[in-house]
């Protein structure tokens, strides 16, 4: 009799399920990577282009780019953990689900107000809808690897 019998299930599936669990895992990190690395791009590589595009005005390159910076270095830092290990790094995620769960938030309120209407900003969905969705994979993250991230 084997040791997960009890449970209705062999190794071999126990296995099968934590090796996909770890693959939906690593694919949601790589999501959340390439979301913020595609910010981060545009806020610091394509400045002009990002700032024309929302009609921000000249004025606002440099939290245009400060923006671009927490981006990416959320997105190296996921990187890193991810090429080395992830235990215990749910951290990491709570961090980034709250700051997502905020920016959503506040660009959702600052585009339904005075500031979404001033002459010349072109303002779009986009502004709350991208970091709703980070913030969906990073609780996605934390919920479906709990066992692995917990692991201190």
């Amino acid at each position: 009799m084997e040791v997960y019998e009890f449970i209705g299930k062999s190794a071999p599936q126990i296995e099968r399920a934590r090796v996909q669990t770890n693959m939906i895992i690593f694919s949601l990190i790589v999501l959340i990577i390439i979301g913020n690395m595609v910010y981060a791009y545009q806020c610091i590589f394509q400045t002009r282009k990002y700032i024309e595009k929302y009609g921000f005005g000249e004025g606002s390159a440099i939290m245009t780019r400060l923006v671009g910076t927490f981006a990416a270095g959320f997105a190296i830092t996921l990187a890193i953990a991810l090429l080395t290990s992830m235990e215990g790094a749910w951290l990491l995620f709570v961090y980034g689900f709250v700051q997502a769960c905020i920016g959503a938030v506040v660009c959702f309120q600052t585009i339904h107000s005075y500031w979404g209407s001033v002459d010349g900003v072109k303002t779009s969905a986009e502004g709350y809808v991208a970091p709703a969705i980070i913030a969906f994979l990073n609780l996605m993250v934390l919920v479906i690897g709990w066992d692995f991230l917990f692991k201190i």
